[in-house]
């Protein structure tokens, strides 16, 4: 097979509606046979939206799916499956069993297939799972336990399971995030093995190199749109270009005194390997940080916040050295951390507003050890005012709130103490314009006593807040601007890693 033979797969005016929400909005693509096409786009593009479709987990609202000349709609994963499509998921310890061996996870699709027999032994298990890895060239002991192994080997055996079935499409979602320089040079070693045996491979990622270096062609997505797809080569600017648009814009802010360093860092690294950098974060200004997804935002915020050991350098807050061992030390520190997931990492189901507004500060709301539901109350009803936050009241069920005010209470319940630093990463996912206008005000104004730092993989929303901006590509610092100095063309080229 070659990629002139007939297509795959093709994807015509496929659109996928959630409400009023448009996930996907008339997705035409193809893939042919030995073809690698890259598919790249921001937070809530689209990419796995359009992945669902076709694996099977989510039907299109309307357009046509055809896999090899015929048209399809895809009840669920295993008739994917059966169509010839294989979707290896981003998080890559959903794809394994902890607590079985090699083998047994090698062989799970027939094992829970019906029909599967009765009498399935060790043995043949072990022969089954023999020939899948001699197969894919998997070189891992057959009967070691799993979660033994690193994540490039469990990441490869459900790779070789999945080929295991003869797919004449590989999805593969994001396949390196978790995976260190060497583990995803393997990796991208064996896709280009598969697409040379004939497979189409549907590789989504969001570092720009890998995507250069391995595609044929580069689909970008944006809202919902195939905006543009490129043939490689391509440069990295005009891929960010394609993914954020050209009509970048800083808010315009008004100059004010900027004090002494709340937070110095000196020889920081997001990440071993990378180039070390300074950090200075001060009240009077609110301190931006953008890149790409994957950039190293997130790793720079967590080892301010003590989520995460510091890769290295020194930390200074205030004029004392700052190296804490964990969040608790942090907020102890007077530093907050606002998470980039909200519904993993900030709430908690079935807890009412009031709890998640005294969360974090819990001794401050307590009289000899108990609670006091006065001053609780007291707090919750202060954010609620401050942050316009609609919903029942401070008893309400964080649930009863929508995304934007649940956000505005996961941000304002910081604004209640005494606190030096304030770290946010992504505060403006899954929130409105509105909830983002109401945030991006109560920042600038605590940002005159307080170090406030915001990151987002948007930049448009970092502008939209900050008065300096330091731009980040895959752990490295490549530029720092002031925000009413950013260009569109600027931007692209240092979230590309160019114009260094």
């Amino acid at each position: 097979m070659t990629q002139t033979a007939g297509p795959v797969v093709s994807v015509s005016r496929v659109s996928k509606r959630y409400g009023a929400t448009r996930a996907l909005r008339d997705v035409t693509l193809e893939l042919r046979p030995g073809e690698v096409l890259g598919l790249i786009g921001t937070n809530g593009a689209g990419k796995s939206t359009l992945i669902n479709v076709l694996s099977g987990v989510t039907r299109p609202t309307s357009g046509e799916i055809r896999l090899r000349g015929r048209t399809v709609e895809l009840s669920g994963p295993l008739e994917a499956q059966d169509a010839g499509v294989q979707t290896v998921h981003q998080n890559i310890d959903d794809g394994v069993v902890f607590g079985t061996t090699v083998a047994e996870n090698l062989t799970l699709d027939s094992l829970a297939r019906r029909g599967a027999g009765w009498f399935t032994t060790r043995a043949r298990t072990r022969e089954a799972a023999r020939e899948i890895a001699e197969a894919a060239r998997l070189s891992v002991p057959l009967d070691a336990p799993v979660e033994a192994l690193p994540a490039s080997a469990r990441q490869q055996i459900v790779i070789a399971r999945a080929l295991s079935r003869n797919p004449r499409l590989l999805i593969l979602d994001e396949p390196t995030s978790t995976l260190s320089a060497t583990e995803s040079a393997v990796l991208l070693t064996a896709v280009r093995r598969m697409a040379a045996s004939g497979v189409a491979v549907l590789f989504v990622s969001h570092r720009l190199s890998e995507i250069q270096d391995l595609c044929d062609r580069v689909a970008v997505l944006r809202d919902g749109t195939i905006q543009r797809v490129f043939t490689t080569p391509v440069d990295g600017p005009s891929l960010v270009t394609a993914m954020l648009g050209d009509e970048i814009e800083a808010t315009r802010h008004e100059a004010r005194p900027v004090g002494e360093p709340i937070l110095l860092g000196e020889g920081m690294r997001t990440r071993p390997g990378a180039e070390p950098f300074d950090l200075r974060v001060s009240p009077g200004e609110v301190l931006g940080v953008t890149g790409l997804i994957g950039s190293g935002k997130t790793e720079l915020l967590e080892q301010i916040y003590g989520a995460r050991p510091l890769v290295s350098g020194a930390l200074t807050l205030g004029d004392r050295p700052y190296r804490p061992r964990d969040p608790h030390a942090a907020i102890g520190a007077g530093v907050a951390f606002v998470a980039e997931e909200r519904a993993a990492q900030a709430t908690l189901p079935g807890w009412s507003v009031r709890a998640h507004v005294t969360l974090p500060r819990l001794r401050a709301h307590s009289r000899t050890g108990l609670l006091s539901r006065r001053a609780e109350t007291g707090s919750a009803r202060r954010v609620i005012e401050r942050f316009g936050v609609r919903g029942p009241g401070p008893e309400a069920g964080i649930e009863a709130l929508s995304g934007g005010n649940q956000q505005k209470v996961v941000v304002g319940r910081w604004m209640e103490g005494a606190f030096r630093l304030m770290l946010l990463d992504e505060p403006f996912r899954g929130v409105d314009v509105g909830a983002r206008a109401d945030i991006s005000r109560v920042l600038r104004e605590i940002s005159t006593t307080t170090g406030v730092v915001v990151a987002s993989s948007d930049p448009q929303e970092v502008l939209q807040v900050a008065d300096r901006v330091l731009v980040l590509y895959e752990g490295t610092v490549t530029g720092e601007l002031r925000a009413g100095e950013v260009t569109a063309e600027r931007l692209a080229a240092l979230m590309a890693g160019e114009g260094r």
